[in-house]
């Protein structure tokens, strides 16, 4: 079981997408609010990261 690299909490939000023929997950914490994007290969993304997959996909 996933848990927040915040608080602890194992109660994950989690959002899967395709961006740029990536996949990403996204997970967000309901209780500290903590957000981790991740790629298929268990790559940790920053949003920064993500926003530039986004923008190369158009």
């Amino acid at each position: 079981m996933l848990r927040c690299t915040g608080c602890a909490n194992p109660a994950l939000i989690t959002i899967r997408m395709r961006i740029a023929g990536r996949e990403i997950v996204f997970h967000r914490c309901a209780r500290c609010e903590s957000n981790t994007w991740e790629a298929s290969e268990g790559d940790v993304l920053s949003l920064d990261e993500v926003l530039e997959l986004a923008r190369a996909a158009r």
